[in-house]
């Protein structure tokens, strides 16, 4: 099997750390609102590789984060100052919602599913190894990283300076704090202040009140559950600077171990009405919504028809094309008298699948069995997780 690998920025042949065993881990939401497409197509198109890498016999640990808590993210604390509640409830609620709309695509559920706030320990230990290795330094209560002790600080996003400083900006990174030795230090822990609003939490820590840095809970957290070195680190592109870059300097100044991750994958982004589907600027497709009109399948189907790092815009008559593609399938499956195929159609399917996992030709290998009414398409379907019981029906006038 071969993939792209934004380190190197060539496709390679894929080859675990550890013979037929495997760990993936993916950067998750930050639970403040619901699930819209641009978040389904990460987790699906990660969903397909996990299940495709488990149908080739490979032994797959996946890990994947809530950012329920983190130094410079209000969205969560604000939300929850306004509707009264609890950040920690309003966590717990959008991520169940989370869930529930990924389980309704049919989503296998990664093996740890970890919050943030529940592994502050982990991230204090961490923070500690690089301030003992003295990569790290204390200003006041605050710990930031010392990005001038990595030369090769930049290597997975190849970006210039610039366009790390306009990047970070992009992030609200504190690029303007004034106890940094340099304005693009990583911030590791922010002290509490004195006049720190009072829904703004103070977690206890051995550098006295405060918050964790974002970047510094996905390197704490995998390397809890799947170990200093993992095969394959997944996100959405807009991750790689500062998010991803940043883990590969603490974790590998950490442990000493190089490379920290084998393979980054990084998925496309998802438009709306030719602006990125995002949030902050109102765009959204909520899955929840597009379950109402149209089968889990079909959603699926229109996701991993885009293969997984290219960007591409939603237009809604592509998920209609997409039902009546799922329904063309279903109704030769459900026709069939048989589950099987022959060797020749598996080798065909795999050698698409093992070219940089390639779904949307995938897609369209499965369709044209169909037309020819082939026998054992359900078992290529269900390769790529759709399902092909009664939930696979549309959900509309159920």
């Amino acid at each position: 099997m071969n993939i792209f690998n934004s380190l190197t920025a060539k496709i390679e042949e894929f080859k675990p750390l550890n013979k037929n065993k495997v760990t993936i881990y993916v950067c998750g939401i930050t639970p403040y609102d619901t699930t819209h497409l641009g978040h389904a197509f990460t987790y699906i198109s990660f969903d397909a590789l996990i299940r495709y890498l488990k149908f080739k016999g490979f032994q797959v640990t996946y890990t994947q984060n809530v950012t329920d808590i983190n130094d410079r993210d209000h969205d969560i604390l604000d939300r929850a100052k306004e509707q009264h509640i609890s950040w920690k409830k309003l966590a717990d609620f959008w991520t169940r919602k989370f869930l529930q709309d990924m389980h309704s695509l049919n989503w296998i559920h990664p093996n740890h599913y970890v919050k943030a706030s529940r592994h502050i320990h982990h991230m204090v230990d961490l923070i500690r190894d690089l301030l003992d290795k003295e990569l790290a330094y204390r200003v006041n209560n605050s710990v930031y990283l010392d990005t001038a002790k990595f030369p090769d600080y930049g290597k997975l996003s190849r970006l210039t300076q610039d366009q790390m400083f306009k990047d970070s900006l992009d992030f609200d990174e504190d690029l303007e704090c004034p106890e940094k030795r340099y304005p693009l230090d990583i911030t590791l822990w922010r002290a509490s202040t004195a006049d720190q609003p009072p829904h703004i939490p103070h977690l206890n820590s051995p550098f006295g009140p405060g918050r964790p840095g974002w970047h510094i809970e996905c390197s704490a957290m995998s390397m809890e559950y799947l170990g200093e070195r993992i095969d394959i680190h997944g996100g959405g592109n807009d991750l790689i600077f500062p998010h991803h870059e940043a883990e590969i300097a603490q974790s590998e100044g950490a442990t000493g171990k190089i490379p920290f991750v084998r393979y980054w994958m990084h998925t496309g982004t998802v438009f709306y009405q030719g602006a990125k589907m995002s949030k902050s600027k109102g765009n959204l497709v909520m899955v929840s919504d597009l379950l109402k009109k149209y089968s889990p399948n079909a959603i699926r189907w229109l996701l991993l028809s885009h293969h997984w790092n290219k960007n591409w815009e939603y237009k809604e008559k592509n998920l209609i094309q997409a039902q009546k593609k799922v329904e063309t399938i279903e109704s030769v499956i459900a026709r069939s008298e048989t589950t099987k195929q022959s060797g020749s159609l598996i080798q065909q399917f795999t050698a698409i699948l093992d070219n940089n996992l390639n779904t949307p030709k995938a897609l369209e290998f499965l369709l044209d069995l169909a037309k020819k009414n082939s026998p054992g398409l359900k078992n290529l379907y269900s390769i790529l997780g759709f399902r092909t019981d009664a939930l696979s029906k549309r959900i509309a006038g159920s």
